[in-house]
């Protein structure tokens, strides 16, 4: 598990990750995103979508074949960004092959 503060203006985030490997692939895992996002609501998502696209980013350098996040309903915040329901996940986990 991998505990990862993210601290910029108006933003004091934790990200709580785990890359772990399934049947042979590596996955990468988002747990949850805690903390204050103190941004308007268009600079919330645009930041929020960012963050998510620099983490994919790691995880492709880090050789994970899929990213998988959990935790609240990301459905509409990754609209259109290539992320799925993830059936196996808790309450409202998406997958997206990276």
């Amino acid at each position: 598990m991998i505990v990862q503060p993210i601290i910029r203006p108006g933003v004091r985030l934790l990200l709580r990750l785990e890359v772990y490997a399934e049947d042979g692939q590596v996955i990468c895992l988002i747990h949850n995103l805690s903390g204050e996002v103190k941004l308007g609501p268009k600079a919330w998502l645009k930041f929020i979508r960012e963050e998510i696209g620099n983490i994919e980013n790691v995880a492709r350098q880090a050789k994970c074949v899929e990213m998988r996040i959990e935790g609240r309903d990301w459905s509409r915040v990754l609209k259109n960004t290539g992320y799925v329901p993830w059936p196996e996940g808790e309450g409202h986990a998406l997958r997206k092959v990276l």
